[in-house]
């Protein structure tokens, strides 16, 4: 007969579980609180959860924009952009990172585009100097940093149409510089088939300070400190599509990912010891992936191995819930699809658009201040969630 050994003599104390779970990975912190409630209460009490993601939505008929909490089922009251635009004109979300956007404004004359740094919840805007050109809708955006910190900012640009050609063009732009520089880096494999844009977004990677892009067959890689770009082939070669190819990168904790939604929604992961590799996840280890066109995040701690989408070709395939007119807006929500059960996940409460997004940026995935509170923002009540609301 088995000896019990779980009298008190055999307990560790209790500032030495704190250690020891406190150093835990998320996963491992999980499994370790169903020991027993001695365990799962100082499990519980140590687990370090990422900073939530709320969804932004941008009206841009109305210069409006407010913000949905995903986990609280929480929205707040439209707020008008009025004040910080010219007259008669709109704007477009490019990407997501550090609490800020990078924006462009939109005007009559289709010359010269201003693109400029926009802070949601302290409302301040700094502009970037012209950027000229009248494909700026082709081109694929991102940033390192909030323009506000101590370390510079770089603001990224590769004109899409480029990619296939012989040359790739590149736009970069740091902090306190007056003008952008514009750059044409050979391509390896110019008018390959295979050589596609594949990924609708650009990735800083904080853990190397590099921009990734995901081309068909090849990683594109931008190094803003040497100004070099470079080709890295993977493997395996990503199937194509007819239509469109819907991926997105992003990172976590110096692992590179890859959502790949063209059909049913999977993940890779880049291999770190060989960066020509994608390896497929089953599962994301008790963490999720925010996935809009202008940013995608991982985060852990909010949600178990969700992928929560907004995406107009994405909710474009979900079944219309009603066959009267209002469908649209009932079915222009973002959607969670489980990795577990591999299937969508019908969400009653969950928020939609009170109107009909005219382009797939009109809302954007973006981590809130630690203390939102400061910034007073009108929280509609839990009903009102899928009440449709004008300013």
């Amino acid at each position: 007969m088995l000896e019990n050994k779980s009298g008190p003599e055999f307990c560790l104390p209790s500032d030495l579980l704190v250690l020891i779970l406190s150093r835990l990975d998320l996963k491992d912190n999980i499994r370790s609180s169903a020991v027993c409630k001695t365990w799962g209460e100082i499990a519980s009490s140590v687990r370090v959860r990422d900073p939530p993601c709320w969804l932004m939505y941008l009206d841009p008929s109305r210069n409006s924009y407010g913000f949905f909490d995903p986990v609280e089922k929480k929205k707040t009251k439209a707020m008008t952009m009025m004040d910080l635009l010219p007259e008669s004109s709109s704007c477009y979300i490019h990407y997501s990172n550090d609490g800020w956007l990078l924006m462009q404004e939109r005007r009559g004359d289709f010359s010269r585009f201003r693109l400029f740094f926009f802070n949601p919840f302290t409302r301040e805007r700094i502009d970037l100097p012209l950027f000229e050109t009248v494909f700026l809708f082709q081109d694929c955006f991102a940033f390192s940093c909030a323009p506000t910190k101590k370390q510079a900012c770089v603001v990224f640009g590769i004109a899409k149409s480029t990619v296939s050609y012989r040359k790739v063009q590149i736009c970069t732009w740091h902090s306190g510089a007056a003008t952008w520089v514009k750059d044409y880096f050979p391509n390896p494999f110019p008018c390959d088939d295979g050589l596609v844009v594949d990924t609708i977004n650009v990735l800083y990677s904080r853990d190397d300070g590099l921009f990734y892009m995901s081309l068909g067959n090849a990683l594109g890689v931008f190094d803003p400190s040497a100004r070099t770009w470079n080709l890295v082939p993977v493997q395996p070669i990503l199937p194509r599509f007819e239509r469109y190819s819907l991926r997105w990168m992003t990172e976590y904790k110096g692992e590179i990912f890859l959502v790949d939604a063209s059909s049913s929604p999977v993940v890779y992961r880049l291999n770190r010891s060989n960066k020509s590799v994608w390896e497929m996840k089953q599962t994301l280890d008790a963490c999720s992936i925010f996935v809009s066109d202008g940013s995608c995040v991982m985060t852990c701690g909010s949600m178990s191995n969700i992928l929560y989408f907004w995406n107009n070709f994405i909710n474009d395939r979900r079944p219309s819930p009603t066959k009267y007119p209002d469908y649209t807006f009932k079915k222009n929500r973002p959607y969670k699809y489980s990795l577990y059960s591999r299937s969508f996940c019908e969400d009653p409460d969950g928020y939609y658009f009170e109107y009909r997004p005219t382009n797939r940026n009109d809302g954007v995935w973006i981590q809130p201040p630690h203390d939102t509170s400061i910034f007073d923002f009108p929280i509609l009540p839990a009903d009102a969630i899928n009440t449709r609301l004008f300013i």
